[in-house]
């Protein structure tokens, strides 16, 4: 991806993309895109959906399906 190829606005402001990056996190690939903002990291909702992730903001985890038949569903603690 080209450095500046991408716009992001947050609210009234907006920054540019500096990188973009692919990490291997414990829910699958996930796209990152490095901008110059104060925000930690944001995790795209497309990514979410094609993760088949969701967000629980009663116990503020991340559920995702399960990795095998017998196992329980992927839970991750957001901090």
């Amino acid at each position: 991806m080209q450095t500046g190829a991408i716009n992001v606005q947050f609210g009234i402001s907006s920054t540019t993309l500096i990188r973009s990056v692919v990490v291997k996190t414990p829910i699958g690939l996930v796209n990152f895109y490095i901008v110059k903002a104060d925000t930690p990291f944001l995790l795209c909702l497309a990514d979410m959906d094609r993760l088949q992730m969701y967000y629980n903001n009663i116990t503020n985890t991340l559920i995702g399906p399960t990795i095998t038949p017998k196992s329980k569903h992927v839970t991750l603690p957001i901090i």
